[in-house]
């Protein structure tokens, strides 16, 4: 799991952020999210009602995620 005798963030895969800090849960999940919501869109040519469906989610709760997450559509 790690190449050296401790653990690092990049063995886990997690990315500095400004503060030289490792980011929290709720950064990981909000980027996880955004990601997530943003390739689905892409992958279905910005339409909503397969992009929730492919997301397992209802159209309106994605219509609150994109808000939420501040993505532009």
């Amino acid at each position: 799991m790690a190449d050296g005798p401790k653990v690092t963030e990049s063995d886990l895969g997690l990315r500095l952020v400004a503060n030289g800090r490792a980011p929290t849960l709720k950064q990981i999940r909000v980027n996880a999210e955004r990601e997530a919501i943003m390739l689905s869109l892409s992958r279905n040519y910005m339409n909503l009602t397969r992009a929730a469906a492919e997301l397992g989610i209802s159209r309106p709760t994605l219509y609150e995620m994109i808000e939420k997450l501040g993505i532009k559509r």
